[in-house]
């Protein structure tokens, strides 16, 4: 069962969002904001869903400080619909938002999007690189490394065609960019070479014209 945090101050939004999750069928902590929880609660949930206007600590900085200790999973709640907000979070911190207001019925349908991921791919280990994607974890050797979310997405692909070739245009559209389309291949070679540069140069093999293989 998928365990969620809700971190919304407007307290009926926060009981109606509570609610709903949990007769959905999911395990629901909630919290008005985040002063009563501390760096053990990271990695106590699958899901964080962070509204942005907080009191005491504010969303930005409160995903900011999860991102330095966790790669779990956060679905930002948010006014701030402009493309520059979109691509700030997909780059560096949120694997997801919602722009308020929104249905209830699409929050359901992201959070089943998240649970689908977490299922199908199970542990990767490559020499001294181990993978455990359900909990979010990238060892190499016995050093934690912190993936961004995009860098989660584009390795999810690569394990999904771990026997065949990923095309480009299938990471592409799986990654969703926010950039024009004109960076958006600019952007994965980037991705690629962080991903490199974090796990091995021999990890992640170039088929020339095609796409990327994982060893």
């Amino acid at each position: 069962m998928l365990s969620l945090c809700l971190i919304e101050d407007n307290k009926k939004l926060w009981a109606l969002l509570h609610q709903w999750l949990l007769d959905e069928g999911w395990r629901c902590d909630r919290y008005t904001s985040v002063e009563k929880l501390s760096e053990k609660h990271f990695v106590r949930y699958h899901v964080f869903l962070v509204d942005v206007m907080l009191p005491w600590e504010n969303g930005y900085s409160f995903v900011k400080r999860i991102r330095e200790r966790s790669d779990v999973w956060i679905i930002m709640l948010t006014a701030k619909g402009w493309i520059d907000d979109k691509k700030l979070w997909f780059t560096a911190w949120a694997d997801d938002y919602l722009v308020k207001p929104f249905s209830l019925d699409e929050l359901t349908m992201r959070i089943q999007a998240l649970s689908t991921r977490l299922s199908d791919i199970a542990y990767y280990n490559y020499e001294n690189i181990f993978i455990d994607w359900k909990s979010r974890l990238a060892r190499k050797w016995d050093e934690v490394l912190h993936l961004t979310p995009i860098e989660w997405e584009v390795i999810w692909c690569l394990l999904a065609h771990k026997w065949v070739v990923a095309s480009r245009a299938d990471i592409i559209e799986h990654v969703r960019w926010a950039d024009e389309m004109r960076w958006m291949s600019r952007s994965l070679d980037v991705t690629i070479s962080h991903l490199r540069s974090k796990f091995s140069k021999d990890m992640i093999n170039t088929i020339a014209w095609v796409g990327y293989q994982i060893a």
